[in-house]
């Protein structure tokens, strides 16, 4: 790792914020590969003489003495996840387990402005978390700050499954006062949180001979935005899979005489799908039929999403003689109609709004991932609610249907929700300090993502917490981008709370 700072960073303030998160970026850390950055974080408390201590879920905790006035205050833990979602543009060779992120600024526009922002080159930045990783570092490395004892707390594996919080030993955590440095709308204080839980469908795909003259087909859906499922799913942004399966079961697309070979698709339960590709076998004289059928209904689907995903497109391609014998054998066409129908039932994108926070996601669902294996096909969908038992009763509705049509049914990496506290101590400081920094109040702010926060709470219980962060957009997708304009005020934020709380 060079001491030499990324060129997009150099002139960037706070520079030990930057240098942090440059350090980060050259990190690999997929979820549940967080190894690299542990020894990073430890090695960094060596060199200041702080202690460190890791638990058996990954996570670690740096304390730092208290600074100034702050040296006999009560302590304070700041906290952040250590991995990022690792996802990628089809054309990208970066490899996440051994390549840096690699930066580039750039300019887009959000709500009619302007802005600079910084991205990676093909492939997810890591903003998400590593801004707020790398804020926290900066706020125990900078000289002169005034700041309680600090506890930073640094979680893994919060986006495969929130492990890293779920088996936090509470003997980490001293501090009963935490700022959750994991949220993307600068401005905003976050009180609350959705909660959510991962089904699985698994068929068992019985598979037939091929039939003499049968011909396998690849019908792929690419260019699609995709998203965070947490805080885009209100966009209306096109789901790869929810496309897939309408474009195959659209009026004018006829399925006579063809049948399911595979079927693979997006990249995460926490991502709003971008690309999938289905294999199908069928008969050589039908292939320009449903070529030409599934053009039309593509076309069709294409102009109503045109606002929000202007670059959906529809690939159909029949496969050379010399590939027939890599594909899988067909699927029995009974089969292949009912894991059809079964993924046409499934819901996806918001399903209820708030009746007390307007314009807030209550209850949505996201297909997430569809991947087949030998011969077994996985269908991963996550659904998030603040409403109490709202999960449990969709997903259950969702396991009959899937059942009925011979899958069988998993849930994984449930997350709870983290219930609003309006009369704790940690947030009156928090908003006078916003306030006293900027002339205007933060809003108040519940997120339809989940946060660690609810799990953290149930793990050391009396924690009061809050969450807040920059802008960061397109999280979860090649596309995410961090407003540079929103890091400083974000970090004034943290110094001058920090500050307020000795």
């Amino acid at each position: 790792m060079g001491d030499e700072l990324h060129p997009t960073l150099i002139g960037l303030e706070p520079a030990e914020l930057w240098r942090q998160f440059d350090a980060l970026r050259q990190i690999p850390r997929p979820s549940l590969h967080e190894a690299g950055v542990r020894a990073y974080l430890k090695g960094l408390a060596e060199r200041e003489g702080w202690d460190s201590a890791t638990d058996e879920a990954g996570n670690i905790v740096l304390r730092v003495p208290g600074r100034g006035a702050g040296v006999d205050s009560e302590p304070l833990a700041v906290q952040g996840h250590m991995d990022m979602v690792c996802e990628k543009r089809s054309d990208s060779p970066h490899d996440f387990h051994t390549d840096p992120i690699a930066l580039r600024r750039s300019t887009r526009t959000f709500q009619g402005r302007e802005r600079e922002v910084l991205q990676a080159e093909g492939t997810t930045l890591g903003a998400d978390n590593g801004i707020g990783v790398a804020a926290g570092l900066a706020l125990a490395l900078t000289p002169d700050l005034v700041h309680p004892p600090l506890e930073l707390l640094f979680t893994a594996d919060e986006e495969e499954g929130m492990s890293g919080a779920f088996g936090l030993d509470p003997g980490l955590l001293t501090a009963r006062r935490l700022i959750n440095l994991d949220a993307e709308l600068e401005g905003c204080i976050y009180l609350s949180c959705a909660g959510g839980r991962e089904l699985h469908a698994i068929w068992d795909l019985n598979r037939d001979e091929r039939h003499h003259g049968d011909v396998p087909v690849r019908v792929s859906i690419q260019g699609l935005r995709g998203g965070h499922s947490g805080v885009d799913i209100h966009r209306g942004r096109a789901n790869a899979i929810a496309v897939l399966v309408r474009l195959l079961t659209a009026e004018g697309v006829d399925l006579e005489g063809v049948r399911f070979a595979s079927c693979d698709g997006g990249g995460r339960a926490n991502a709003i799908a971008r690309t999938v590709e289905t294999t199908l076998w069928c008969a050589k004289a039908r292939v320009h039929a449903l070529e030409r059928a599934l053009e039309t209904a593509g076309r069709q689907i294409a102009e109503s999403m045109v606002e929000v995903d202007p670059e959906l497109a529809v690939g159909f391609v029949e496969l050379p003689a010399e590939d027939h014998d890599a594909v899988p054998g067909p699927v029995s066409a009974r089969t292949s109609r009912a894991i059809l129908e079964a993924l046409r039932a499934q819901p996806t994108g918001v399903l209820t709004w708030s009746a007390v926070i307007p314009g807030l996601v209550e209850t949505s669902n996201n297909l997430g991932t569809i991947s087949t294996s030998g011969d077994q096909l996985r269908l991963v969908a996550l659904a998030r609610s603040s409403k109490d038992g709202a999960v449990d009763g969709f997903q259950d509705r969702c396991e009959r249907t899937l059942e009925a049509s011979g899958a069988t049914v998993e849930y994984h990496h449930g997350f709870p929700g983290w219930e609003a506290r309006v009369d704790t101590e940690l947030l009156h400081q928090a908003e006078a300090a916003y306030e006293e920094l900027f002339e205007r109040k933060p809003v108040r702010e519940a997120i339809h993502a989940g946060l660690e926060c609810g799990v953290l709470g149930n793990r050391v219980p009396g924690l009061e917490m809050i969450a807040f962060g920059p802008d960061i957009f397109d999280a979860h997708t090649p596309d995410e981008s961090l407003p540079i304009d929103t890091v400083e005020p974000f970090w004034r934020f943290v110094v001058h709370l920090a500050a307020r709380l000795i």
